[in-house]
């Protein structure tokens, strides 16, 4: 028998509250939308293409620093779902608190059904 929308079993993005003292308090690390995973992907594809004056392994370094600010400022959000902070403020994080920082990112990357060698893939 088809299934109707009564019946359907819709998913949830998987979410877990982190501990982050450097914010100030705890922070909502979500798993990434497809649609969200699919945009990050053809970022990170596109960031790779040498600008002017670059070699390939320079363009895959620039391209590669931008993965985890850029998963965090999707995955990490506030209680209604927005992005806590931008791209660049978690890059400025990063700096300042990298064990923190790396800890987020890895609990996004699970959350989002990846693990770390798929993100250095991308």
């Amino acid at each position: 028998m088809p299934l109707d929308r009564k019946s359907l079993k819709v998913p949830s993005l998987p979410q877990q509250v982190e501990p982050c003292d450097e914010l100030g308090g705890d922070v909502i690390v979500r798993g990434m939308l497809l649609s969200e995973r699919l945009e990050n992907d053809a970022l990170n594809q596109k960031a790779r293409e040498p600008i002017e004056g670059e070699t390939e392994d320079q363009a895959r370094a620039r391209a590669g620093s931008m993965v985890t600010p850029r998963l965090l400022h999707k995955c990490v959000v506030d209680d209604a779902g927005k992005p806590l902070m931008s791209v660049h403020e978690w890059d400025m994080f990063g700096a300042a608190h990298s064990d923190t920082f790396f800890r987020l990112f890895h609990v996004a990357l699970r959350l989002s059904g990846q693990d770390s060698k798929d993100a250095e893939k991308n």
